[in-house]
This record gives structure tokens, sequence and C-alpha cells, in this order.
């Protein structure tokens, strides 16, 4: 299943490699600080600088985990951060994770499901396996909720 939803591009391979980079080297650390610095300043620099060192401190710990994250799941990595880079690490990292959660799930599904899924996969797959399991739930309950 995770194969299904490879659309990675060598930009985002790119990013992923820079990422990797950036926690190896202590030139590339700073890079990476000032522009997560600089972000937190703009989204959050209205709420005070605690606001914004907590904002620097999740997204800096989150780079560092999501750089650890085994080969299989830089897929699910590059997806989320595709989509959800211009708001931090953090919200990177939270997308993964629950991609990488729902995609272990799935597979436990009853067999008697399996067309369900596989048109949630279809429809709702680019947008990852979260959103593939919330597809799922939905037509499950609902199909269930008919019979009654």
């Amino acid at each position: 299943m995770l194969k299904s939803l490879r659309r990675s591009s060598l930009s985002t391979a790119s990013k992923i490699l820079a990422i990797l980079l950036v926690l190896s080297t202590p030139l590339a650390q700073a890079d990476l600080k000032d522009d997560v610095i600089a972000r937190c300043r703009r989204q959050m620099g209205e709420y005070g600088a605690a606001m914004v060192k907590a904002c620097v401190d999740q997204d800096l710990a989150a780079a560092k985990a999501l750089a650890e994250y085994p080969q299989e799941l830089r897929d699910i990595v590059a997806r989320c951060q595709r989509q959800m880079e211009n708001y931090g690490w953090s919200m990177v990292k939270a997308c993964a994770d629950q991609d990488i959660e729902a995609a272990s799930a799935l597979p436990k599904y009853p067999k008697k499901h399996e067309s369900i899924i596989a048109r949630c996969q279809r429809q709702m797959g680019e947008y990852g396996f979260s959103m593939v399991r919330t597809c799922v739930d939905q037509d499950i309950e609902a199909e269930e909720s008919l019979k009654e």
C-alpha cells in the first residue's frame, strides 16, 4: 500500500536529502535554524518572544526527528512536506505521524472492506493514508447505518 502513494518529485527528494544534510553539518544547522526562526517570527511574532521560541524549539526538534525516520517512510514524509512545509516542521511531522499510523492500520481492516479501501485509495490516495483511512471509516459507518 505504501508504494501506491509514491508521488515524490526530484525536488521533494532533494528537500529530504537537504534535511538530512542540514542536521549533519553545523553550517547547515545554522541555516535551518535561521529559516525556522524567520518563519516562526512571521507566524507567531504577534504573541511575543516566548511563543516564537516555543515554535522554533518545536520545529527544530521535529526536523531532527523527521531526519531519523527510516528510508521506507520517506515518501510519506515527502508528501507531508509538500503539503505542510509552509506551516513548519512540526506540522510536517504531525502529518507524517498520522499517515504512518493510518498506513499501518489499513491492512488490519477485515477482508470484507477491501473494495472500500481500494476505492478510497483511488479517490483520496494523493492526500495521504490518513485521508484514505477517514474515507474508509466514514464509508463503513455509512454502510452499517444503512443496514439498520
